[in-house]
């Protein structure tokens, strides 16, 4: 027995699944169908049009429209049962699609061939036009082409057959409005999926932004005719810079946020991975940062950390990642930086912040800092978050030792009894020293 296909969920994207617009489309349908096609039967059957056809010649006008309102009925129930089954399975593939979309032409079709005159013909290329846009639009070319197949294939059948019956002269005519249809309706079609794949583009490029990561730009080049989608891709263009500064930077250090920090981290990792390159992670807490803000209060504790945000940013080194991790921490993620090229810059910290006045508090309060390194080759993709951890274990040592000091992770090293080397552990962010 094969395997049930499993629920088709909505996309992280947020697109609609398959099955979704069948539903609402079954819906359309349904109204679509009442209306045109049982308006016009009763509109022949009144009089006001004309009732000619092939099937009422053969039979009786009013036999041709009782046979094309049961088509309609049958048509009905069959997309009512075609929904009922979606609904069960909760999931719909391509061949869902290419069954409602035969199912629609074969209706249209078939009832052009029962109520309509052969020289109307036509009007079931007229009507097609909505069907084909539909699928389009939201199925694309594959299910595009199965419906331009359908009506090239039913259109061709409903007029040989009304010739056959020496009710429709001139083929040349009728297969003449099916080659403009065709043509017509497939420049529309590649136009259409033209506009879809930039469109894709576009999506692509606000997930990304979405996500935080801001380095996609849209590509106007390669649109070689602008338009309003192109507007939109400059407009984004233009605001990308902004926009990264708002969601990547803490506003009151300047530094990178802790979002910020972890996705530049990836992209770090990504890179020293590929060249087996060591990284290095400084994790940095102000002393008795708590004091400051008692003594001096609030804003100037806020004053500090956008002094400390500058001077940090001035003294790290051009590729170095500086983030305010949270409250007075901060972290600096030095790439191709092993443990002794991490020390020199932790002390090169210290020094600016032991020889640096802050405005903030006057020269008869020194700001201090203490230092955790944590350095290793890397080797996988969570070194980040494992330097993070080892250098965060290792600044409380720091601070348990003094303060005012650097201290660099080893193995075996503890901050706490209790606590594991290499790891955040639970007691290191409860049992915080007073700071």
């Amino acid at each position: 027995m094969s395997p049930t296909p499993a629920p088709q969920a909505v996309p992280a994207t947020g697109e609609l699944s398959t099955a979704e617009i069948l539903q609402w489309q079954g819906k359309f349908r349904r109204v679509f169908v009442l209306l045109i096609g049982f308006g016009t039967i009763a509109l022949k059957w009144a009089g006001v049009i004309n009732s000619d056809s092939v099937v009422a010649r053969a039979t009786s006008p009013h036999y041709a429209l009782v046979f094309g309102a049961v088509l309609i009925i049958a048509y009905l129930v069959f997309i009512q049962l075609m929904l009922g089954i979606i609904a069960r399975r909760r999931f719909a593939g391509q061949d869902a699609v290419i069954v409602a979309v035969v199912a629609d032409m074969l209706l249209l079709f078939s009832a052009v061939y029962v109520v309509t005159p052969p020289s109307e013909y036509s009007r079931a290329l007229i009507i097609a036009i909505f069907p084909v846009q539909f699928t389009q639009l939201y199925f694309g070319q594959r299910a595009t082409v199965y419906n331009l197949a359908c009506v090239a294939v039913f259109y061709t059948v409903v007029v040989l057959a009304a010739s056959d019956h020496g009710m429709l002269p001139e083929l040349a005519e009728r297969f003449w409005d099916l080659a403009l249809f065709l043509l017509g309706t497939l420049l529309f079609v590649l136009l259409q999926g033209h506009i879809a794949k930039r469109l894709k583009r576009i999506v692509q490029v606000f997930e990304k932004a979405q996500e935080g990561d801001f380095s996609l730009e849209y590509d106007e080049a390669a649109d070689r005719m602008p338009d309003a989608i192109t507007v939109i891709g400059r407009a984004y263009n233009r605001m990308r810079g902004h926009l990264e500064t708002i969601v990547l930077t803490d506003p009151l250090s300047g530094c990178f946020n802790r979002r910020g920090f972890d996705q530049l981290a990836v992209r770090e990792v990504s890179r020293a991975l590929r060249g087996n390159h060591p990284l290095s992670v400084l994790a940095l807490d102000v002393d008795h940062f708590k004091r400051i803000n008692d003594e001096y209060g609030h804003l100037t504790g806020d004053e500090v950390l956008r002094e400390m945000g500058l001077l940090l940013r001035e003294t790290a080194r051009l590729g170095d990642v500086v983030a305010r991790y949270g409250g007075e921490e901060f972290e600096i993620l030095a790439p191709d930086t092993n443990h002794e090229g991490a020390q020199i810059l932790a002390y090169r910290i210290q020094h600016a912040f032991r020889t640096r006045p802050f405005a903030a508090v006057g020269v008869e309060r020194a700001v201090t800092i203490s230092i955790g390194i944590a350095s290793e080759i890397a080797r996988n993709d969570q070194i980040a978050q494992v330097l993070i951890a080892r250098a965060d274990e290792a600044l409380y040592v720091a601070k348990r030792n003094g303060r005012d000091r650097t201290e660099l992770w080893h193995p075996g090293m503890r901050a706490f009894d209790g606590s594991l080397p290499g790891r955040r552990s639970i007691e290191l962010n409860a049992m915080k020293i007073d700071e």
